[in-house]
């Protein structure tokens, strides 16, 4: 008979119990801060180092499906954290561009995720955190490969 466990103790229910709680932690940060969310703080940091991207690039580059990214860029916009001008190479696709408001608003957002990795990484060395980042990205390495067929049957 096996014993009843209250919590499944499989990576994958680890992880994904960490992260709704992460997410949560990282929006009161962020509201207590900058005010944005998380989806508009994600495309404000990927914008200072890609600025004039696509859209299908900010898509990749932050994680979120083409359709979210469309509405997020709208009010964005809206709220002139940010711009879409037509492209040089090719007139029809637009790229995105932080205004003066989004670059500073990005600063704030900057020093938000500071002082929340500060918390985070509390109590981990330089060689631990290096062991999380590596195993996080190797994870997510590890199931886009197609898995090796299943012996049950």
């Amino acid at each position: 008979m096996a014993i009843a466990r209250t919590v499944d103790r499989r990576l994958f229910f680890v992880l994904d119990r960490t992260y709704l709680q992460l997410a949560q932690a990282a929006d009161r940060a962020l509201a207590e801060g900058s005010g944005l969310g998380r989806a508009q703080a994600a495309v404000l940091v990927y914008l200072g180092y890609h600025d004039g991207c696509t859209l299908t690039e900010l898509s990749e580059g932050t994680g979120r499906r083409n359709a979210a990214i469309t509405g997020l860029v709208d009010r964005m916009e809206a709220a002139e954290l940010i711009t879409r001008k037509q492209s040089y190479g090719d007139r029809r696709q637009r790229t995105v561009h932080l205004t003066d408001k989004g670059w500073s608003m990005r600063e704030e957002v900057m020093a938000d995720f500071r002082d929340f990795n500060t918390r985070l990484t509390r109590g981990l060395n330089e060689t631990e955190t290096a062991a999380v980042m590596k195993f996080l990205s190797q994870s997510v390495d590890n199931v886009r490969r197609p898995a090796a067929k299943s012996r049950r049957k």
